[in-house]
Parts: C-alpha cells; sequence; structure tokens
C-alpha cells in the first residue's frame, strides 16, 4: 500500500470514529495556552460537520482583541481573511463558511494558527481531509501552531508523513494538551 492509499484509509477510519464523539466540547483550555493567550493575530478556522467547534473559540478570541483570520480558497492555495465575529461576513462555498472581509497580506505577523485535523500522532505528524491546503499555507509561516482533535484522534502510532507534510506544534484535546518539539 503506497502512503496515498495509507492516507485514504486513514481518513476513512478517523471519519467513521468522528461519527462517536458525540459530546460538543468547547476547547475552551486553548485560551489558556501562553502562545494563544499572547497572540495578536490568530489563523483560525471556521468549524463545520463533526469538526471541534470554533465558533465560541473564535468569538472570545476576538473579545480579548485578538484579530481572527479565517481561511479562504483561492485556486489551490488559502488566503487569510479578517474575520470580525459577524455571520453576515462570511459565505457559505461548497458547504463551508468562508470570510469576505479583508485580504491579510503581511503573514509574516500571525502569531498562532488553530490547524484542522482528523488525527495527530505523538510526532506531531497531521493527517488532514487530503488537499493539502494547510500543508502548503504552512510551509511559508513561522508561526505556533495547533490542532483541534478528539481524544479518539490523538495517536501513538505514527501517522504516514511526506517532505512536503507540515507537522503542527502543539495539539490540544478535551483532556489535555500535547507539545512536539
Amino acid at each position: 500500500m503506497n502512503s496515498n492509499d495509507e492516507k485514504s484509509a486513514l481518513r476513512e477510519h478517523y471519519r467513521q470514529m468522528r461519527l462517536e464523539n458525540n459530546e460538543n466540547f468547547t476547547f475552551e483550555k486553548l485560551l489558556d495556552i501562553p502562545e494563544i493567550a499572547s497572540s495578536k493575530i490568530i489563523a483560525s478556522y471556521f468549524s463545520y460537520g463533526d469538526e471541534p467547534n470554533t465558533d465560541a473559540i473564535n468569538k472570545n478570541l476576538i473579545a480579548l482583541g485578538i484579530r481572527v483570520l479565517l481561511p479562504r480558497i483561492n485556486g489551490e492555495e488559502l488566503e487569510w481573511r479578517f474575520w470580525d465575529g459577524n455571520l453576515a461576513s462570511v459565505e457559505k462555498i461548497i458547504g463551508i463558511y468562508e470570510p469576505t472581509g479583508e485580504l491579510f497580506i503581511d503573514l509574516s505577523h500571525i502569531d498562532s494558527v488553530i490547524v484542522p485535523a482528523l488525527a495527530i500522532d505523538h510526532f506531531g505528524n497531521r493527517l488532514g481531509k487530503g488537499k493539502g491546503f494547510y500543508d502548503r499555507a504552512l510551509a511559508s509561516l513561522d508561526a505556533f501552531t495547533i490542532a483541534l482533535i478528539y481524544s479518539n484522534e490523538f495517536t501513538s502510532t505514527a501517522l504516514p508523513s511526506e517532505s512536503f507534510d507540515i507537522k503542527v506544534k502543539a495539539a490540544l484535546t478535551p483532556e489535555s494538551l500535547h507539545r512536539f518539539s
């Protein structure tokens, strides 16, 4: 089995496992992480479906005076746009809410990135949804990266990783914070 086939099988496995996560955790402990608390600009995402819910987190970050960016797909890349917490400033495109706010250009000012993931291993390898948007976006950023995952999505088994896959620096489950070097 090649790496792409292995990743596809793992994505299906973790999508099925995600259906078992029937509790709606808030992941509010994220706000206590020093790198997040000291950030001025955070790139986050607007969760959908059965992903860990980022709605309250994004709104709390804004309430704390942190500028929040959300991703918008532009061809094969993600671009980051400011979000003010108002649902009127997002539009639903192919089932995903994307921001309509001002384009953020100077990526060197992003302090932290909250990254979606289907699974994270104990090395910080991230299993995403397979399109590579976040790996391409993270490759150009020098920021603290953290994935929000459910407990059953943190694995001690190494996930397949390729040279273009970008590791995260931390993962937060409802129970604990995991840091990677």
